[in-house]
């Protein structure tokens, strides 16, 4: 039995209709981030058709033709999540934005935007004219030595495990070739996502502390608060006006980072006028996140 509709868009139209339906009067938008689903030809048939029928527009798909009688008519942003190469100008083209989840540092981020922008163009349209999350591991401790340690699981995840080998390059690292020791592989789940974070970062002891600082300076925001606070205000002279900021352990909140953000982050970007002070943790900055 051919099915007719897609319900993996349909459970994506659903979430963005409710989300945008319970959002504060003065937001704008509400944003739906979702994976593309690339075709041969390159269409994103995920993107294009979440985009139709939030818009209340008829769609068709294999024959059946259809739309959404409840639709919110309220302009809702379809934000791609992309990690590759071939999916961020993808996200360029078809999508209103993109988020983004290649790395941060100055290398990385010029390639994704150059990416990004080569997508935009075969859609007669600019990077300004696109939403541009970046998705950013951050772990913050009271010194950097102590925030590298707590980051090594992800680090080298990351940049030895080759998770985002395709983006060394562009951070201007050469990455040692390292032998991986059985450890890491019996590590629960896996090494980035790991119950025991302690002992993942003991089954990364095989990765000298040199090359895990270059990783973490290339992988997103690890270190003092401080540091973090001067990282993003550095990568603003690049473009960067939005972050999504991931946490580095699965299985442990977030409180130390709301906490720096909270108390350091945010006062010093407020402070050098990349931030909107006064607006509560998650609320839209107009653009200043």
């Amino acid at each position: 039995m051919k099915r007719a509709w897609p319900l993996g868009s349909l459970v994506l139209v659903a979430a963005g209709l409710a989300l945008s339906a319970s959002a504060p009067a003065q937001e704008a938008a509400v944003k739906a981030g979702l994976p593309a689903l690339v075709t041969s030809s390159g269409q994103a048939l995920d993107a294009f058709t979440v985009k139709t029928l939030l818009a209340g527009d008829t769609i068709d798909f294999n024959g059946t033709r259809g739309r959404l009688g409840y639709a919110s008519g309220r302009r809702i942003p379809v934000l791609m999540a992309a990690s590759g190469a071939k999916a961020i100008e993808v996200a360029g083209e078809i999508a209103d934005g993109a988020l983004l989840l290649v790395g941060f540092n100055r290398g990385i981020v010029e390639t994704a935007l150059a990416y990004l922008e080569r997508g935009a163009r075969r859609a007669g349209r600019r990077l300004e004219d696109l939403e541009i999350v970046w998705a950013v591991r951050t772990g913050t401790a009271a010194t950097v030595e102590e925030a590298r340690r707590i980051a090594r699981p992800t680090a080298v995840h990351w940049g030895i495990l080759r998770w985002g080998g395709q983006w060394l390059g562009p951070a201007g690292l050469r990455v040692p070739k390292l032998e991986i020791p059985e450890a890491v592989w019996k590590i629960y789940p896996d090494l980035s996502h790991a119950h025991d974070w302690e002992a993942a970062i003991a089954a990364t002891s095989f990765v000298p502390d040199d090359v895990v600082a270059q990783l973490c300076d290339a992988l997103g925001l690890v270190g003092t608060p401080e540091d973090c606070a001067g990282r993003i205000a550095e990568m603003t002279k690049l473009g960067v006006r939005n972050l999504y900021l991931m946490p580095l352990q699965t299985f442990v909140g977030p409180e130390q980072e709301v906490r720096a953000f909270r108390d350091v982050v945010f006062p010093r970007l407020g402070a050098a006028g990349l931030r909107e002070t006064g607006r509560p943790i998650g609320s839209n900055t107009g653009g200043k996140k």
